[in-house]
């Protein structure tokens, strides 16, 4: 008996150790829907940006380093990481055998959808970066394409203290 209490309280001391870490992070981004709102456009093949229009959003989860992110394009969950200094961070994410239209007119179905995205924490409502989406269609030139842009994720329209 006393070695299961023993046991017990270890690993209760263990939990909250854990807890008070996690809580001690440096993140000091939200998690949560972020609208991302274009504001340079590097490159964009096939017109992507204007089709994807009002549908760039990332659903946020950060569980101790790893980033989850749902991606509004194809339904697609990102996966990565928080960069060491604890304000940036990088995602990754593909689909495959997707179906879609490209320059409003090709009916394309694609080998592969990726996507490759950074940013940094303005506030904590706020993030800026780039990202990088590739449609790979190995049989049909037309079909491949890339859109490279640079945005501000936005939390909910709310705007940062000093209004970075």
């Amino acid at each position: 008996m006393v070695r299961a209490v023993s046991t017990l309280r270890r690993l209760s001391l263990t939990a909250l150790l854990a807890s008070t870490l996690a809580g001690c992070l440096p993140y000091s981004q939200n998690e949560g829907v972020y609208e991302l709102i274009p504001t340079e456009t590097l490159r964009d093949d096939c017109g992507l940006l204007e089709q994807f229009q009002g549908n760039l959003q990332l659903n946020l989860q950060i569980a101790g380093r790893v980033v989850r992110a749902d991606f509004g394009v194809q339904n697609m969950q990102l996966l990565g990481y928080v960069l060491e200094d604890g304000e940036a961070f990088t995602a990754d994410g593909s689909v495959a055998n997707v179906s879609t239209t490209v320059d409003g007119t090709n009916e394309c179905l694609l080998d592969q959808v990726r996507v490759h995205l950074d940013a940094t924490t303005v506030c904590a409502t706020k993030f800026s970066g780039q990202m990088r989406l590739a449609y790979d269609a190995n049989n049909n030139t037309d079909c491949t394409c890339e859109m490279w842009i640079r945005f501000d994720g936005v939390q909910g329209n709310t705007r940062c203290e000093g209004n970075p």
